[in-house]
């Protein structure tokens, strides 16, 4: 079993190496598509892939975002991989807490596509004083180490088995062959870090404003309230009926939240895990027949029911999670 990286990036050059780095403890191949990088991203994948064979810079663009860019990557190197490996999309701010090699050697061969919880963490109140005390040395602590307030409130689809027979074009973000599969009833866990500085916030929704505004991605960066739209999704998915197309703004300081209202990392390996402000892992497939028996306000209780048996199986295993 081999696990290929899809890794984007653009404009991440405070954190990409650490993030590869991470990643190298899990990943066989790393491959980075730049999609238009104007700070030193590029050339920080570059410098690191002199050391590390399995990070393979594939190529720079400057095209717009959108979810399928992924599909250039796979097309380019699919010839790599086999029927056993696992292809995973990779963020260049995120840190994974579940071994990914692991977690996948125990998915049992029947489910093809795993999905994550993405703890998400935020620039708070909290951060604000400290980066205002001393910048320089705010800036020089790793990323897992400076940020401690996050919220559970994301999940998606993050791995998929490799099939010769998948096609995918950048229509799509994932292949349609892959949604339609049958996803593994556990999530996979890690740590997104996509606010870290005001520097970093400030060019972050400068990048991402043309592709808000071709409804190309990033409905989450436009909000009208950002703070009460983060902390509103403790308990439910988060609300964006107030997205706004034209955006809602490039000032770091209107991207504060409130640590109060967040989750505290203590480094003890203790996530608080909030399943209902997550999407929904789609039911695992049953024969059509069976499927279409089952009433659907049925389906969705026994759908929950298989994931949290599945999950308290896992986390009983002294293997996982520390």
């Amino acid at each position: 079993m081999k696990i290929h990286g899809m890794c984007l990036v653009k404009n991440e050059a405070d954190v990409v190496q650490e993030c590869l780095i991470s990643a190298l403890q899990w990943c066989d191949f790393i491959y980075i598509f730049d999609n238009g990088s104007n700070d030193r991203s590029w050339d920080l994948v570059k410098e690191l892939a002199k050391e590390h064979s399995e990070i393979v810079p594939y190529k720079q663009d400057d095209v717009m975002y959108c979810n399928g860019l992924r599909a250039d990557i796979f097309n380019a190197f699919r010839s790599n991989a086999s029927p056993r490996d696992w292809w995973c999309k990779l963020d260049a701010d995120e840190f994974y807490i579940d071994d990914p090699r692991v977690f996948l050697a125990k998915v049992p061969d029947q489910y093809q596509t795993v999905w994550s919880a993405s703890f998400a963490y935020y620039f708070t109140d909290q951060d604000v004083i400290l980066y205002k005390r001393d910048p320089v040395s705010y800036l020089k602590t790793p990323i897992e180490t400076r940020l401690r307030y996050y919220l559970n409130n994301w999940g998606e689809l993050r791995f998929f088995r490799h099939n010769d027979d998948i096609r995918w074009t950048r229509e799509h973000g994932f292949p349609e062959a892959v949604y339609g599969a049958l996803a593994y009833p556990v999530r996979i866990w890690l740590k997104h870090y996509q606010y870290r500085s005001p520097e970093q916030i400030q060019q972050r929704l400068l990048t991402r404003r043309a592709a808000i505004e071709a409804g190309n991605g990033f409905i989450h960066e436009a909000v009208t309230n950002w703070a009460t739209t983060v902390t509103g999704a403790r308990d439910a998915p988060a609300d964006l009926s107030g997205f706004r197309p034209e955006f809602a703004g490039t000032l770091w300081d209107e991207r504060i939240v409130p640590a109060a209202f967040l989750n505290y990392d203590g480094f003890d390996r203790r996530y608080v895990v909030n399943e209902s402000a997550m999407p929904q892992i789609p039911l695992s497939p049953a024969p059509s027949r069976l499927r279409s028996a089952i009433p659907g306000p049925i389906r969705a209780p026994l759908g929950r029911l298989l994931r949290q048996a599945l999950s308290l199986r896992e986390r009983l295993e002294p293997s996982r999670r520390g």
